[in-house]
């Protein structure tokens, strides 16, 4: 079962590679449902002021900007990089314990023309990804909103996921994720990538969401951060080690949105009920009994139709994406998101 508190890849798994004859996956991205063309830029940025907690030398990170243009042609952003796609194939693969021949991500396009003009945009959101998750598991959601006008900046928190940097040098995964200090560590890293990717595009006004931890990030980020107006919190546990966090026992005084998949709710997580009971403003939980954790990101769809390619049965995706039809998942986590930010976002 894929951990709500630590939402770690499926790397080692005992995987079936592909037959010579077929052809790997590649992925189909939901189309995106607002009314503007969407572009893509790549950053790399450096914090000279900070020291790695992982690595020798100063924090880097890789930051993704999806956003609407008026450019109706040029070539599609790669789903991928093509230096980092092979370990990130066999993270998605191995969740069906196929090998990482059989998904092609390098190959896969997105809906984002890259390096397009950005237009006008008035609302930035801010997204963090699953523990040990690349930021390309957050895409349909960046597309999305992105063609309803935001500017979205999905962050890679560097030692957790295979990350591609200029020039094809990839910096793998390193955190001991069975140390609870790392985890802690992790954390708080995760909060000062927000806090420095917002002083470097000088945000002074934003929304963030996150998957799994990246949910319990935008909370964290909230509570130190005032810049960020408005979060949700898509399927995360809000804890450090096994007691509710810091955010889930004091609360908020901005709205806040928690979207829970399978069992997941304030009625079977402590720390969502704690933080229910101290949430001082706005506040919701959506729930989709019929998904699974793996819903709340792009395995939703990637998974299912990776299953179908290769003849793993339904029933070996339930404990992953639950029962719902995939295209309704999709729909209620992209109407929730864009709910929160639509009405607490106005320009």
């Amino acid at each position: 079962m894929i951990s709500r508190r630590l939402f770690v890849g499926a790397l080692g798994a005992i995987a079936i590679p592909a037959s010579k004859t077929s052809t790997p996956y590649r992925v189909e991205l939901p189309a995106p449902t607002g009314p503007h063309a969407i572009g893509s830029k790549e950053l790399h940025l450096v914090d000279h002021g900070r020291p790695d907690p992982w690595r020798s030398g100063p924090r880097e990170l890789m930051v993704s900007l999806w956003f609407p243009t008026l450019a109706l042609s040029g070539p599609r952003t790669p789903y991928a990089g093509s230096a980092v796609a092979p370990a990130l194939a066999t993270e998605m693969a191995g969740y069906l314990k196929l090998s990482g021949d059989t998904v092609d991500l390098a190959g896969s396009s997105t809906h984002a023309r890259r390096n397009a003009p950005v237009d006008r945009t008035r609302r930035v959101v801010m997204y963090s990804p699953a523990s040990a998750t690349s930021r390309v598991i957050g895409t349909n959601q960046a597309e999305d909103l992105a063609s309803h006008g935001y500017l979205v900046v999905t962050v890679d928190h560097t030692g957790e996921a295979p990350v591609e940097f200029p020039g094809g040098r990839v910096v793998m995964p390193c955190i001991p994720w069975e140390d609870p200090v790392a985890v802690r560590t992790a954390t708080d890293t995760r909060v000062a990538d927000i806090q420095f990717v917002l002083d470097r595009l000088r945000v002074s006004r934003a929304g963030m969401f996150g998957y799994s931890m990246g949910g319990a990030a935008a909370a964290s980020a909230m509570l130190v951060d005032r810049r960020i107006r408005a979060g949700v919190n898509l399927d995360g546990g809000m804890y450090d080690g096994d007691q509710p966090s810091e955010v889930a026992r004091k609360g908020l005084d901005r709205p806040f949105l928690l979207f829970g998949a399978g069992g997941h709710s304030r009625a079977t997580d402590p720390s969502w009920e704690a933080f229910w009971t101290a949430q001082r403003s706005w506040k919701r939980e959506v729930l989709m009994p019929d998904g699974g954790h793996g819903s709340l990101g792009d395995y939703q769809f990637t998974l299912p139709a990776l299953a179908r390619r290769y003849g793993v049965p339904s029933i070996d995706l339930e404990p992953l994406v639950g029962t719902v039809d995939p295209a309704v998942a999709v729909a209620r986590v992209r109407r929730a998101v864009r709910g929160v930010f639509g009405y607490f976002l106005k320009p």
